[in-house]
C-alpha cells in the first residue's frame, strides 16, 4: 500500500491534516472513521457523482458512516445563494444535526459551496474536502475560504470555515480533461512565484511528467505547493495581512472571469492571465525585471491555455475590477511579483493604474497568454 504524504495545518482548535496519495477514495474507511451512528452527506456535482460517488459512499459506509449523496450542478453555476439555500433545506428536512459532517466531492466550486453551507447550517458543522481537480487540490481545498457568488461578482458572500480534513486522491486527476489540468497548474505556479523559486524550477523541468499525471511527480508537486499555502495561512487565517499574497493574479483574474459568458474562461486560466497583467504593472513600476516576467510568461505559455481575449468583454471586466472587495478609497493593497519566488504586498496601487494595464494587455495580446 502506498505511503501517504501528510501535511499538518496547525490552527489550534481548528487544526487538521492534508493527506496526499493514490486511491484515497477507497481508503476513507481507515482514514476517517465515524463515531457511532454519525450521519453525513456527500455532496458532488452531477458528473463527479457518477465518477466517484459509489466508491466514496462505499468506503465511508465501511467506516460506519450513515451517509447519502446529494448532487448539484457542475462548475461555477452551483455557487449561488439559491443552491446553498436548497441544500440547507434538504439537510434540515433530513433531520441532520450539529454532529453531522458534509463531504465536498469535486472541484473548487463544489468545495466552496459545501464549505459555505457547512459554515451556516446550524451556525456551523464540520466538513471534509475530497478535491478531485488539480485546482482544488492545489488551492481551493486548503485554507478555509468558502463562498458563493452574486451576479455582481465572485465570492461576495462567504466565510472562513476550516475543513476538518482534506484527502487528495491523485488518481482522480487521471479523469481530468487536459484543459482542467493545465488550469489547475496556474495556481501551483502562483504559489511558486510567491515563495519558492525551487518549486518554479521543478515545474519547468518536470512539466511533461506533471501533465502526463505521473503519480510521483504530482505527489511531490502537491506536497510542496500545499506546504507553501499552509505556511502562509497559519500565519494569517482570517486574511488580515500576509495571506493577501495568495491573491496574486486574482484581482485581474476575477474581473476577467466575470466578463465572459457562462464562466467561459476557467479560473486557473484567468489567474494565469492576471499574473501576467499584474506582472506587467510590476515591471512598469520598476520593482520587477522584465526577464522575470518573461520567465513566468514562458512557463505559462508552455501550459498551453486555450482561452483568448475575444471572449472577454472589456467594459464588463473594468466594471468588475472596480467592484473588487479589496478596494478602499480607490486604492488596492495588491500582491505583486518582485522576482520569481518573491512576491510582496504593495499598498499604493490605484484602480486607475490597474485598469490601464488591463486595457493595455487586452489590446496588445491576441490571446490571453
Amino acid at each position: 500500500m502506498e505511503t501517504l504524504t501528510t501535511i499538518s495545518v496547525p490552527l489550534g482548535q481548528q487544526s487538521y491534516s492534508i493527506a496526499i496519495g493514490q486511491g484515497l477514495h477507497q481508503r476513507l474507511h481507515e482514514l476517517y472513521p465515524a463515531r457511532a451512528s454519525q450521519r453525513g452527506y456527500v455532496i458532488a456535482s452531477d458528473n463527479l457523482a457518477e465518477l466517484f460517488g459509489a466508491p466514496v459512499l462505499h468506503s465511508l459506509r465501511l467506516a460506519g458512516w450513515d451517509v447519502d449523496l446529494l448532487t448539484v450542478p457542475d462548475g461555477e453555476s452551483a455557487k449561488t445563494i439559491e443552491i446553498a439555500g436548497t441544500l440547507c433545506r434538504q439537510l434540515a428536512q433530513s433531520g441532520l444535526d450539529r454532529g453531522a459532517v458534509l463531504f465536498a466531492l469535486g472541484g473548487g466550486a463544489v468545495g466552496d459551496l459545501v464549505g459555505f453551507v457547512a459554515s451556516i447550517y446550524m451556525r456551523g458543522i464540520d466538513f471534509v474536502q475530497l478535491p478531485t481537480t488539480l485546482l482544488a487540490q492545489a488551492d481551493a481545498s486548503v485554507g478555509g475560504k468558502v463562498a458563493v457568488d452574486l451576479p455582481e461578482g465572485k465570492n461576495l458572500v462567504g466565510a472562513f470555515h476550516q475543513p476538518s480534513a482534506v484527502f487528495m486522491d491523485t488518481h482522480a486527476l487521471r479523469t481530468l480533461p487536459v484543459r482542467h489540468l493545465r488550469a489547475g497548474m496556474a495556481e501551483v505556479v502562483k504559489h511558486a512565484v510567491i515563495a519558492d523559486i525551487d518549486l518554479f524550477s521543478y515545474i519547468e523541468s518536470q512539466l511533461d511528467d506533471i501533465l502526463a499525471v505521473d503519480a510521483e511527480a504530482l505527489k511531490h508537486l502537491l506536497a510542496r505547493n500545499c506546504q507553501i499555502k499552509v505556511d502562509i495561512v497559519t500565519q494569517d487565517p482570517l486574511d488580515k495581512g500576509v495571506r493577501s499574497l495568495l491573491n496574486l493574479g486574482h484581482t485581474i483574474g476575477h474581473a476577467v472571469e466575470a466578463a465572459t459568458e457562462e464562466w467561459e474562461i476557467h479560473h486557473g486560466e484567468a489567474v494565469a492571465f492576471g499574473m501576467l497583467v499584474e506582472g506587467r504593472l510590476a515591471v512598469q513600476r520598476g520593482i520587477c525585471a522584465e526577464s522575470a516576467l518573461e520567465r513566468l510568461r514562458r512557463l505559462l505559455q508552455r501550459l498551453g491555455f486555450e482561452a483568448d481575449v475575444d471572449s472577454v468583454d472589456l467594459e464588463q471586466a473594468r466594471a468588475a475590477l472596480r467592484r473588487d472587495k479589496k478596494i478602499a478609497d480607490g486604492v488596492l493593497r495588491l500582491p505583486l511579483m518582485f522576482d520569481v519566488g518573491d512576491a510582496r504586498m504593495v499598498d499604493d496601487v490605484t484602480v486607475e493604474q490597474l485598469d490601464a494595464v488591463l486595457c493595455e494587455t487586452l489590446r496588445d495580446d491576441a490571446r490571453l497568454l
